[in-house]
C-alpha cells in the first residue's frame, strides 16, 4: 500500500514508502514512473513499512522511517553507506521534514518534536508532554462507580498516582486499601487479545476491523459484556462476541476497566489521557489529562466544561480550522469563564450526562447566591427535619427495662443524615438544610418525645415548603397495654397497666402528632421498638404487631418501616454496636441503596436495600417491615 512519496528537488527521481507488508523504499522515474529497480532499498523482512520518506534540500539523501523499523530512521546518501539513527521518543515516526543547512525536522505519534543533523545528531527536543499509558494494560485500576482512578507512567521514576473525580484531588496512590480494581479477565474465554491482529472468544475469531490490533481487555462485573481496546477502537461486545458498540478513539487504547456498578468504561489512551465512556453506549463523559510534572492535570468534558490546577489552566483549547490557506486559531478554554465548572464535573458521572450535572449544579448555586444575597440564615429550598430517639435505659420506674445500643443508635442516625445531607459549597444535595434533635436516655421522656413532635411541626409549618421531608427514628422498646401498642419513653411507669398506659406514648398520640407533620411535608417513620416482656440473653427481643402503629398512621403523606416482621426477633449485638435496624440502614445510606451510582436514593431502593442487609446480617432471621405511602428521591447518597 504506497503511503509515503517524494519527489527529488530535480523531480527526476520518486521515492515511494509502503505502510505496510513490505519494508522498502522503491525508486521511480519521475517522467515516466518506470521502476528504477536497482535503485530500491530494502532494510528487512518484518511485517510493516516505510510509510515516510523524504529528500535532503541538495537531493544526495533520501530518509525513511515507518513501523517496519520501531523508532529508527534510515538514511541513505548517493552511492554512500546506509545509516540509522533514533527518533525522539519511544514511538512510531509520523513525519520527517528536510531544512535547509543540512538539518531534518523529526515528528512522531507521541507526539514529540526533534531537529537534527542529516546524520542523526540532535540539536533540540521538544518531548511529549503526554504520559504514556503503554505500561497500564494490567494496572489500571478503578473504584466500583469509576470515581477513582488509579494509574501509572511508564519512565524513569515510575510511580503511581490516584485521581478522585468526587474531590478533583491527585495524589500519590496509597499502597492498598481495596478502594480500586483491576479489570476483569475471567468468566468469558477471551484469548490473543494482547497486541495481536486476531483476538478470539470460545475459539470464534473477533471482528475488530482491517489492519487493527488488539491491547487490552476488561470483562464486565456481571460476565454479560467485555470491553476490547485495539489501535483503531473502543469496542463493546455481548458474551456472544456481538458488537453492542464501537467508538474511534484518538489514538490507541492501552488499557481499559470496566466498573463493578455496570455504567462506566474507564480507557487510557495514547495521547495521554484517561477516559469516561458510558457502558450501554460508549458515549463519552469525562477525560483527564496529568502533565509530566505529575502535579497539574486537566478535567473536561466533550462540551468543554473543565476545572484544571493553575499549572494546566491552557493545556486545553479550543481550535477553529480556517481552511488550508490560513493557520487555525486557538483559544483556551480559561478564556471563557462559563466553561469553569468545578461544581459540576463530580455530577457527571453520578448523572451520566453533562446537562443533569450542570442543572443540579445550577439549582445549588442560585441557593447560595439567594442565601448569600439575602443574608439568610439558610438557602431556599427543602428542609431535612430528623428527629432521632434512642432509650436503652428507661428510669427508676421501668422494671429492669434495658438495651444496650439504642442510644447509639439514634445518635449514629441523626449524624449520618447531618453530614451528609446538607447542602454545601462544591456538594449539591437534595435539601437546603438538615436540622437534627437528638433524644438520648432522660432527655426522652413521656414530655420531651411530645414536644419534639411538636417542634417538628411547627418548624415544618413555618418552612412553608411542601419540599420538606421529615424523619423519626424511634429505637426503644414497645409495648402492648390492653390491646393497644405503646412506646416507651424513658420515665415509663411498669409497676400497673394503668401507671403504664399513663407513662408511655400511645399510638393513637403518637400518630396524632405525626399527623400534624405530615400536613407541611412527608414523613419516613423508622421504628426499632421490641416487645418488652420477652428480652432475652443476647439482646434478643420479640418484636409487637407493628402493624397496629402502622395502620394508626396510615396518611397519604406518611410511610412507616419496622424492624422487623411479626414473631421475629429484632437483634442488636457487640459485632455491630448497633441494632441490625439502623446498622442496615447506615449501610443502605453509605451506598447499598444506589447500586448503579446515581448518588440520589429513592424510597423503593432504600427499603430493598435495607432488608437485603437485614438478612444479611440475621442470617435471613430478620425482615423489614414497611407500610409505604410514598416515593421519589429521598436522600443522597453518604460516603
Amino acid at each position: 500500500m504506497p503511503f509515503g512519496a517524494a519527489f527529488s528537488p530535480d523531480g527526476r527521481t520518486l521515492a515511494v514508502g509502503y505502510e505496510d507488508g513490505v519494508s522498502v523504499v522503491d525508486l521511480f522515474d519521475g517522467h515516466s514512473l518506470a521502476l528504477m529497480g536497482s535503485s530500491s532499498f530494502e532494510v528487512g523482512s518484518r511485517l510493516g513499512g516505510l510509510s515516510q520518506v523524504a529528500w535532503s534540500r541538495d537531493g544526495n539523501t533520501l530518509f525513511a522511517a515507518g513501523s517496519a523499523v520501531g523508532y529508527l530512521i534510515y538514511s541513505w546518501e548517493r552511492n554512500g553507506p546506509v545509516r540509522t539513527f533514533r527518533n525522539c521518543a519511544a514511538d512510531l515516526t509520523s513525519g520527517i521534514g528536510t531544512m535547509p543547512g543540512d538539518r531534518i525536522l523529526v515528528t512522531t505519534y507521541s507526539p514529540c518534536l526533534s531537529l537534527m543533523t542529516a546524520s542523526g545528531e540532535v540539536i533540540w527536543n521538544v518531548p511529549s508532554p503526554n504520559a504514556d499509558f503503554r505500561p497500564l494494560t494490567d494496572t489500571l485500576r478503578v473504584s466500583a462507580d469509576g470515581k477513582v482512578v488509579d494509574l501509572g507512567f511508564s519512565d524513569a521514576e515510575g510511580g503511581a498516582l490516584r485521581f478522585d473525580v468526587r474531590s478533583l484531588q491527585l495524589r500519590a496512590q496509597p499502597t492498598t486499601d481495596n478502594r480500586t480494581f483491576p479489570p476483569k479477565r475471567e468468566g468469558l474465554d477471551i484469548r490473543d487479545w494482547q497486541g495481536t491482529a486476531d483476538p478470539t472468544l470460545a475459539g470464534e475469531s473477533l471482528d475488530i476491523g482491517n489492519e487493527n490490533m488488539a491491547y487490552s481487555l476488561a470483562i464486565a462485573h456481571d460476565g454479560a459484556s467485555f470491553f476490547l481496546g485495539s489501535h483503531f477502537h473502543l469496542t463493546a461486545y455481548d458474551k456472544t462476541g456481538k458488537t453492542r458498540w464501537a467508538k474511534h478513539p484518538r489514538s490507541t487504547v492501552w488499557a481499559v476497566d470496566a466498573t463493578n456498578d455496570g455504567r462506566l468504561v474507564v480507557a487510557a489512551e495514547g495521547d495521554g489521557t484517561i477516559r469516561w465512556y458510558r457502558a450501554d453506549d460508549g458515549r463519552e463523559l469525562l477525560a483527564f489529562q496529568v502533565l509530566s510534572n505529575k502535579k497539574d492535570w486537566v478535567l473536561w468534558t466533550p462540551e468543554g466544561f473543565y476545572e484544571a490546577t493553575p499549572g494546566a489552566q491552557d493545556v486545553l483549547k479550543w481550535v477553529v480550522n480556517h481552511g488550508p490557506d490560513r493557520a487555525a486559531s486557538t483559544l483556551p478554554v480559561s478564556a471563557i469563564p462559563r466553561l469553569h465548572r468545578p461544581d459540576a464535573l463530580p455530577l457527571v458521572l453520578q448523572e451520566l450526562e453533562t446537562a443533569r450535572a450542570l442543572g443540579i449544579a445550577d439549582v445549588a448555586a442560585a441557593r447560595l447566591a439567594v442565601q448569600t444575597a439575602t443574608g439568610s440564615a439558610k438557602p431556599p429550598g427543602g428542609t431535612l427535619h430528623v428527629l432521632a430517639i434512642g432509650i436503652d435505659r428507661f428510669g427508676d420506674k421501668a422494671g429492669g427495662l434495658r438495651l444496650d445500643y439504642a442510644a447509639e443508635d439514634a445518635r449514629d442516625f441523626a449524624s449520618a443524615l447531618l453530614d451528609s445531607q446538607k447542602e454545601a459549597p462544591g456538594k449539591p444535595g437534595l435539601y437546603a438544610d438538615v436540622v437534627v434533635q437528638y433524644l438520648p436516655n432522660d432527655q426522652a421522656s413521656h414530655t420531651a418525645i411530645l414536644d419534639a413532635l411538636d417542634a417538628m411541626a411547627r418548624r415544618m409549618r413555618g418552612n412553608g415548603s411542601d419540599q420538606d421531608v421529615a424523619v423519626i427514628l424511634v429505637s426503644s422498646h414497645g409495648e402492648m397495654i390492653d390491646g393497644q401498642f405503646y412506646l416507651i419513653p424513658y420515665d415509663f411507669d411498669a409497676r400497673s397497666s394503668n401507671a403504664g398506659a399513663t407513662s408511655a406514648v400511645s399510638a393513637s398520640e403518637f400518630a396524632k402528632k405525626v399527623k400534624a407533620i405530615a400536613e407541611h411535608g412527608r414523613v419516613l417513620v423508622l421504628l426499632d421498638a421490641c416487645h418488652s416482656g420477652a428480652v432475652g440473653a443476647g439482646g434478643w427481643a420479640t418484636d409487637p404487631d407493628a402493624k397496629v402503629l402502622q395502620d394508626a398512621m396510615d396518611m397519604e403523606n406518611v410511610t412507616v418501616l419496622t424492624s422487623s416482621k411479626k414473631n421475629e426477633l429484632s437483634q442488636e449485638l457487640p459485632v455491630w454496636r448497633h441494632g441490625a435496624f439502623t446498622q442496615a440502614f447506615l449501610d443502605a445510606l453509605s451506598g447499598a441503596a444506589d447500586p448503579e451510582g446515581h448518588g440520589i436514593i429513592r424510597l423503593s431502593a432504600l427499603t430493598d436495600a435495607i432488608d437485603a442487609e437485614l438478612q444479611r446480617l440475621t442470617k435471613s432471621q430478620q425482615h423489614l417491615g414497611l407500610h409505604v405511602n410514598f416515593g421519589g428521591d429521598l436522600f443522597v447518597v453518604s460516603h
